[in-house]
């Protein structure tokens, strides 16, 4: 257990012993706001302990764990230069890097995804202790620190004769090249047993795509890529991505894929806000996407997911529409 502010509080440190020991809880127990925070100091120190005892247990998956609001503001704050510093030259039996988020009001979650992502590990979220407690509970974790499969990455091909340009929607630092995409590479991040991920891309459509609405198309294909974690063994897989031409988001009978369409859409078009272009489509769009959360009130209202983020699409579209002068009706009705 290493604290950081600054540097790293050696007082604090506890290197390696059982989970429940005296040294652990009191450390946890003197955890405070300590100044700034030097991610990089902090990182370097679990890195170094880890290596120790990777080499005492080599046949063992290794493990570091930072948890952090990821706004890194002493030594290097580049997710990169970050890594540079610490970095595991053990590639047979490479460490794996796990970073949690917590906090919210200033929070920084980019840094913290690619760190992991290049650390060849995963980033999760937690926004309470009850989410904290499933996550490390020793059931839940004997899941997640067994990797399914490392270095994974897919690459969809969009079909050119009916799809005229497309963009993903959120974290686009992982798009890859076609070179690397075929290399078996580090930074390519690793899948816990029981993950899934989801990735939202925005199609425009060719006219005579669209004089086809209702029939059953192949739009893309996708190919996935990943190297087997007890092995080093690739492997891929590929698969045909269908759709229904002119079919809307409310056709799908999901309300947990429009919800996340909405808020991949919301957070997207906020974004561009403050750069001073297009904000009258921008609250437009918003207002558009805050009347299509409200509708998915009765299957989605108990959830306290729903309900943040609810309340916060209420005041980016307020936010929006003050900055805005009137603009054309929107687009997402097509």
């Amino acid at each position: 257990m290493v604290h950081f502010a600054d540097g790293v509080v050696d007082d604090l440190t506890v290197e390696h012993t059982s989970p429940d020991a005296s040294a652990v809880q009191r450390s946890i127990q003197r955890l405070a706001p300590r100044g700034g925070t030097n991610v990089q100091a902090g990182l370097n120190q679990g890195v170094r302990l880890a290596d120790r005892i990777r080499r005492e247990r080599p046949e063992a998956y290794n493990y570091v764990i930072l948890m952090s609001d990821g706004v890194a503001n002493v030594d290097a704050t580049n997710p990169f230069a970050i890594l540079e510093s610490a970095y595991d030259r053990n590639a047979l039996n490479p460490l794996r890097l796990i970073t949690i988020g917590v906090g919210i009001n200033n929070y920084n979650d980019v840094l913290l995804e690619q760190l992991a992502q290049h650390g060849n590990g995963w980033y999760r979220y937690l926004d309470n202790t009850g989410q904290a407690q499933a996550t490390f509970s020793r059931e839940n974790w004997l899941a997640l620190s067994t990797p399914f499969a490392d270095q994974t990455r897919a690459q969809v091909t969009w079909d050119p004769d009916l799809v005229k340009s497309w963009r993903i929607i959120g974290y686009e630092n992982r798009v890859t090249s076609d070179q690397s995409f075929a290399e078996d590479r580090k930074e390519f991040a690793e899948i816990p047993s029981g993950a899934a991920t989801t990735v939202f891309y925005e199609i425009e459509l060719h006219d005579q795509a669209l004089a086809r609405a209702g029939q059953d198309v192949t739009l893309a294909n996708v190919e996935l890529r990943w190297v087997v974690a007890e092995t080093g063994q690739s492997r891929s897989q590929r698969a045909e991505v269908r759709g229904r031409l002119g079919t809307s988001l409310n056709a799908t009978g999901d309300p947990l894929l429009q919800l996340g369409a909405i808020v991949a859409l919301s957070a997207d078009r906020y974004g561009g806000l403050f750069d001073g272009d297009y904000v009258a489509e921008i609250s437009r769009d918003l207002t558009e996407l805050e009347d299509r959360l409200r509708s998915l009130n009765s299957s989605l209202g108990g959830l306290g997911a729903y309900q943040d983020f609810r309340f916060m699409l209420e005041h980016m579209a307020e936010r929006a529409r003050a900055q805005a002068p009137p603009a054309a009706p929107s687009g997402y009705s097509r």
